[in-house]
């Protein structure tokens, strides 16, 4: 009798969910889904899972009391890798009040999501940089002895660098003038991004590649806002985006279209032909930020050996994203076999990444290493660096 009352309150019942799904998401977030429940009867315990395929992954349950008619809730979703995905459906589970029967149904939805790179990280890493100034307002500012390119001349005062003293202009006017100097604009900063198989690796859920488009619209943004031209060029087997090097706003949505069409391949990476293939779209002396990743010395030395040859025409910036799986064991205190075991694996790698990083240094190639977020934020301190000293040339 019991199931019997269970079974037809569970009928009439007649739950119909209503979705409203974003269009797109950050690439890492979890993210709430928005739905809306009506039941012709309650006060009912609701069970919603959700449908999706990849690079959308189900999130937990959403365990719910609905009351009669319609009421308002969200199922929380994860992104942890871009693409497009679908959200197919919603299955309700619906317990029947004396707990005997339940009630499943699919509900229908077919929403699309795109998974995008996650502009709220880009933005926390300006703001951890730039403080609480919008990023619309960063510009570097003219300052003395700055910059490659000549802007005015000024009457000499007591503390200014004498080497900077114009000796000919300072006889036609009978009075010391020094020299004042701006930083160049319109230089090539082109972003270099591997997307060979070790990119695919995660740091904290989140692709090697996806952190390191992170660091790229962040560095981007800044050099198109400085007057610099900015590029794309990724490759893993074959070279695979290239963005010419342009400025303005216009350029901004381009660089994003192409790092969004960036994909790490199950693939090794080719560096001879990646490097070769960028240096012969480079007429002139550029900015080149490579980002990429190595396993042992072995693997590296095809790496070391063209970006020393790229070096020589260019000024290449290394990142090299630090792994907390490796740095981890090194910094707790070994407490059995296994600690100690991982310990010593990990100092020995960690040895290995420290001779090849110290061999690119010796060939003339600056390196930028540490977790994603440090990574990007000295990324940009070393770029600001480089337009100052005006070592783009």
């Amino acid at each position: 009798l019991g199931m019997i009352v269970d079974a037809v309150l569970l009928r009439i019942a007649r739950p119909t969910l209503e979705v409203n799904a974003p269009k797109s998401t950050g690439v890492g977030n979890s993210f709430f889904v928005p739905f809306k429940l009506h039941l012709q009867r309650g006060p009912l315990r609701v069970t919603v899972r959700s449908e999706v395929d990849a690079p959308l992954e189900e999130g937990p349950d959403t365990h719910i009391v609905a009351d009669h008619g319609t009421t308002e809730h969200a199922i929380e979703l994860n992104a942890p890798h871009r693409g497009e995905g679908t959200v197919y459906a919603l299955w309700s589970r619906i317990n029947g009040p004396l707990g005997l029967m339940r009630r499943i149904d699919r509900h229908e939805v077919e929403a699309p999501i795109t998974v995008v790179p996650n502009v709220d990280r880009v933005r926390k890493l300006a703001l951890a940089h730039f403080g609480a100034q919008p990023m619309g307002g960063t510009h570097i500012q003219k300052r003395v002895g700055d910059g490659g390119e000549l802007d005015s001349l000024e009457a000499y005062q007591p503390g200014m660098d004498l080497r900077k003293v114009d000796w000919k202009s300072s006889a036609r006017h009978q009075q010391l003038q020094v020299r004042r100097f701006r930083v160049e604009q319109n230089q090539r900063v082109v972003l270099c991004a591997d997307t060979g198989r070790l990119m695919a690796d995660p740091i904290d859920g989140v692709e090697r590649l996806d952190h390191a488009i992170h660091a790229m619209l962040l560095l981007s943004r800044v050099a198109l806002k400085a007057g610099d031209l900015v590029g794309v060029h990724g490759y893993d087997a074959v070279p695979r985006t290239w963005a010419p090097p342009g400025g303005g706003g216009r350029q901004l949505a381009r660089i994003r279209q192409a790092v969004s069409r960036l994909r790490a391949a199950p693939e090794e990476t080719n560096h001879v032909l990646g490097v070769h293939s960028l240096l012969s779209k480079l007429k002139r002396r550029s900015l080149i930020v490579v980002f990429t990743e190595f396993t042992d010395p072995t693997t590296a030395e095809l790496m070391v050996e063209y970006l020393a040859h790229l070096a020589r025409r260019h000024l290449v910036v290394f990142v090299a994203l630090e792994d907390p799986d490796i740095e981890e064991p090194m910094r707790r205190f070994p407490e059995n076999a296994v600690d100690l075991a991982s310990t010593v694996v990990a100092g020995e790698l960690r040895q290995a990444r420290q001779r090849v990083l110290r061999r690119l240094q010796r060939s003339g190639v600056d390196v930028v290493t540490g977790p994603p977020g440090p990574a990007a934020l000295r990324l940009l301190n070393r770029y600001v660096q480089i337009k100052r000293r005006g070592l783009i040339g």
